[in-house]
């Protein structure tokens, strides 16, 4: 008897036990998610599922332990009526499509949170679920990538209050946990961000500080497509860093950035640097220093996509003069050097690595080489054919193409060859992820003369998106070698959220895989050929790449 009273003792302390403001707010943000997309009466729009939240927030802070909180949510199922059993429901998903896992709703059988009467309705739903219109998300017919139209923007607050910055947060969080296909990918547990960016968006008193939380929580998805724009055309996007700009394009080695063009000669006049330059500290912090100091803010999928986002943003500061420790002579030496309003540089900075170069030339030995950035559709007819003679074709795809592979492809293949497979969210069950189609190189006409010689194609960290998949397909061709480096992996449409105070952000709205099923998310495409620019290379104006595709057309 002793003993049994000793365990329902401890079993009440345990139940009582108070629950902290990250818990229960974190409890609020799953629970709230996860009624808007499976409660049908919540799926359907009929309620202001905003305002609910915002209604709800105080009553949840107050519940200090599991009973408490139970008793919040039960009251709220209870308003939202009884929910009929669902026939067509299926019961187990497939809890991984392509070998990669989807689903997650352990957080309804969280006994530390909710009492066994709580968890055995919001358990109910899953097998009784929407199944008809979702208001708040809806699914392209043949890309199968989700857009969140219905999504109010509050673009009139220029700083959200507390309660709509936790919206913010709860349903970005909500839409990346059942609806992006890469989330297994992430490094980290997608509940651990959520915990770690409660007191984040609370304290995100300021414009500034808001902004700066949402690009922080953009980041820890881990994807290059994490883009953050606002529907305020007049409203400054990472003014945080300063407004002015070095007037030059800078790459990073790790704990070195090196100055590899200058945007705009007849702005700045002479410079004391050069292309090539070495800079080892900027404004009296080491490189690295500045590295870590951004990295947390840049939303990237890979190693070399840091880099190259944060090359842009490094030189940015609010004093007018920069002060740059540049290496010369095998000697450290201190320059200034003026920054610039972004505004004076735009036409430079957008350029790509390969911008110099031509829609298509003829190289030394016979080499076509077909520049994809430049290459628009009424052009691939009158580029491809005097190339058909070639003794081989570089393609350049260190940059974004303009959609032409299609056209391309009916000189290189024979026939139909499948080169990715896709999956895309299932919304009749919110965090499935099921294959939905393929892509193959278009049929070969017989009107066309066939390439039959080597093709090589250039890739790079500029490599990304519709360019990784142009080089997935280029991959399909008999004997292709890609050489460079790593691409940015970011493979994907694009799906946007829009988020209070007039923000949107974006992130890769469908799975892309090789047929096999190998991913390229955060991977990228791994060249045949790795070669990567190097210092000395960058300092004598080299490109590195193309010299050595140059030496594969000889066989070497």
């Amino acid at each position: 008897m002793r003993y049994l009273v000793l365990l329902l003792l401890a079993t009440t302390a345990s139940v009582a036990q108070p629950l902290s403001k990250t818990q229960q707010l974190a409890s609020l943000c799953k629970v709230w998610g996860f009624l808007k997309y499976y409660h049908p009466v919540v799926a359907s729009g009929q309620q202001d599922w905003d305002h609910r939240l915002v209604e709800l927030i105080p009553a949840v802070q107050q519940a200090d332990n599991q009973q408490t909180l139970s008793a919040v949510y039960e009251d709220l199922l209870n308003q939202l009526g009884p929910v009929k059993p669902c026939r067509s429901c299926q019961s187990e998903p497939e809890h991984t499509v392509l070998g990669r896992p989807g689903l997650d709703l352990s957080f309804l059988t969280d006994s530390t949170l909710f009492t066994e009467p709580l968890r055995s309705r919001l358990t109910y739903l899953v097998t009784n679920r929407n199944q008809g219109y979702n208001y708040y998300v809806q699914q392209d017919k043949h890309i199968k990538n989700t857009s969140y139209e219905n999504e109010k923007a509050y673009a009139d607050m220029a700083i959200p209050d507390r309660s709509h910055r936790l919206l913010a947060l709860f349903r970005y969080w909500n839409i990346i946990h059942y609806f992006f296909p890469y989330k297994y990918a992430i490094d980290r547990t997608w509940a651990d961000v959520l915990t770690s960016m409660i007191p984040v968006f609370e304290q995100a008193e300021t414009p500034e500080t808001y902004q700066k939380a949402i690009y922080q929580l953009v980041a820890s998805i881990q994807d290059s497509h994490g883009f953050v724009t606002s529907t305020d055309k007049t409203r400054c996007l990472r003014c945080d860093l300063g407004t002015l700009w070095l007037p030059f394009e800078l790459k990073l080695f790790d704990s070195k950035a090196i100055i590899t063009r200058i945007y705009s000669d007849s702005l700045t006049g002479p410079l004391p640097v050069k292309v090539g330059s070495v800079i080892s500290q900027l404004d009296g912090q080491f490189i690295q220093s500045h590295i870590a100091r951004l990295r947390p803010y840049i939303s990237a999928s890979n190693r070399l996509d840091v880099l190259r986002d944060l090359a842009g943003l490094i030189g940015v500061g609010h004093d007018q003069q920069a002060r740059l420790t540049v290496v010369q002579n095998g000697h450290d030496t201190t320059v200034q050097v003026s920054r610039f309003p972004f505004r004076k540089l735009i036409p430079s900075v957008y350029k790509s690595v390969n911008a110099q170069y031509p829609v298509s030339q003829w190289l030394p030995d016979q080499v076509g080489y077909v520049n994809m950035g430049k290459l628009m559709s009424r052009q691939v007819d009158s580029v491809m054919k005097p190339l058909l003679r070639a003794r081989a074709i570089i393609f350049d795809l260190r940059n974004y193409p303009n959609g032409t592979f299609w056209l391309v492809g009916r000189y290189l293949q024979t026939k139909p060859a499948a080169f990715a497979r896709f999956s895309g969210s299932d919304l009749r069950f919110p965090g499935v992820f099921r294959e939905v189609g393929s892509a193959k190189l278009p049929t070969f006409s017989r009107k066309l003369e066939r390439y039959t010689g080597k093709v090589i194609v250039l890739v790079n960290e500029e490599t990304q998106s519709q360019a990784e998949f142009t080089a997935m397909g280029f991959r399909t061709v008999p004997a292709a070698v890609l050489v460079g480096s790593p691409t940015a992996g970011a493979d994907g449409t694009i799906s946007w959220v829009p988020l209070p105070g007039g923000y949107r952000t974006a992130f890769s709205g469908i799975g892309v895989y090789y047929p096999d099923g190998r991913e390229t998310q955060r991977v990228g495409l791994i060249p045949d050929v790795l070669i990567r620019p190097s210092i000395e290379g960058l300092q004598v104006g080299r490109d590195e790449v193309l010299e050595r595709a140059l030496v594969l057309t000889r066989g070497n």
